[in-house]
């Protein structure tokens, strides 16, 4: 075989491996786009947006018969927006990934914080509110705990599957830890006195806590005890939903004619939007 014909050849494999390449990709981008439509198309033909929450006050909470609350009520207008109903229901925080895929729910609209982790199983959107972790602890220790090494040999709650769990678990070894099912759990026991403290999103705490006519009136938010990072608020549909973008998009315009500033200084969440 002459150098001329091997080097034809040569460049002959290459083009064809090139444009396999090509087509490929091609059809792994009309998959994703598919995947995406099929999803939205999904709601749009049954009709529903079903949105997984917990009881989590400010966020999403019953008043009478209806599901109130800063994330209920975007949820609303989503939908709304959407052309569909919705339909609020109370899932495990610990398995909610799980009925994200298994299609019980539609979407988490309940206070998730973005993680790297999260972002790889689930699609989701640019976050809309901003938050921390915040210890709280019973009346008379409010004057006792002034950093993190006086809680050793306390005993701790905080949500399963929550970031106020990974907190506990990464930085505070020396407590006795107790796994809750749910936030207003660990508040319920701390006001019983079964528990020290525990550790949950301040935006539950400070609400909660100040509340006139809460139940949890009394106990001590103690935001500045724990070295807690900025946390980011968003909303989790399947992976790869064209719904993310359009409740990206549907933030946006809730931003711009000033709806969402007014509901975070309704349910007092102003310094929670993110500057």
């Amino acid at each position: 075989m002459t150098k001329t014909w091997k080097n034809t050849l040569k460049k002959l494999a290459a083009g064809t491996l090139a444009a396999s390449a090509i087509l490929t990709l091609a059809a792994c981008g009309k998959d994703s786009s598919a995947k995406a439509a099929s999803d939205f198309a999904y709601v749009k033909d049954k009709g529903t947006l079903v949105v997984g929450v917990t009881r989590f006050e400010p966020m999403d909470y019953m008043d009478g018969e209806e599901w109130v609350g800063f994330d209920a009520d975007l949820a609303k207008a989503f939908a709304e927006d959407l052309g569909v109903s919705v339909e609020f229901q109370e899932i495990n925080w610990e398995s909610k990934e799980v009925e994200l895929q298994a299609k019980t729910i539609d979407c988490i609209w309940n206070g998730l914080t973005w993680s790297e982790d999260r972002a790889k199983q689930m699609g989701l959107t640019e976050a809309y509110l901003t938050n921390k972790q915040c210890l709280v602890v019973k009346p008379e220790l409010g004057q006792k705990v002034k950093t993190i090494e006086d809680l050793k040999g306390l005993q701790i709650a905080a949500e399963s599957g929550s970031a106020g769990e990974s907190y506990v678990q990464d930085n505070l070894t020396d407590v006795n830890y107790i796994e809750k099912t749910a936030q207003i759990d660990c508040l319920t026991e701390l006001k019983m006195g079964t528990i020290d403290a525990c550790v949950i999103d301040l935006i539950m705490a400070e609400y909660l806590t100040n509340k006139d006519g809460s139940n949890f009136q009394g106990l001590v938010p103690l935001p500045d005890v724990l070295d807690s990072a900025t946390e980011n608020y968003v909303v989790a549909f399947r992976q790869d939903s064209a719904l993310v973008d359009k409740a990206d998009s549907f933030f946006e315009a809730k931003r711009e004619d000033g709806s969402l500033k007014a509901l975070a200084e309704r349910y007092k969440l102003s310094q929670a939007l993110p500057q």
